[in-house]
């Protein structure tokens, strides 16, 4: 397992959230034509951020210091 600092991981939350919305909106912008490539690299993109948020919120209630993964990805923070 992998050690990683409390703000490398919100970096790391914040990148991989970018990098959705990104690859979202670029494959929906019409400038590429075989989109099989793309929707799957998305898929992996969305899975991996499915299981980081997972992880993530788990170490919140031990962290009270830690930035609220809500709030890193711009949604309501949940209490």
């Amino acid at each position: 397992m992998t050690e990683i600092s409390k703000p490398h991981m919100a970096l790391l939350v914040s990148a991989l959230n970018d990098a959705t919305k990104y690859n979202e909106g670029f494959l929906n912008s019409e400038t590429i034509r075989d989109l099989s490539d793309y929707e799957e690299h998305l898929f992996c993109l969305e899975s991996f951020q499915s299981w980081l948020e997972s992880e993530y919120k788990n170490l919140e209630p031990e962290n009270p210091d830690l930035l609220k993964y809500d709030v890193i990805v711009g949604g309501t923070p949940s209490e």
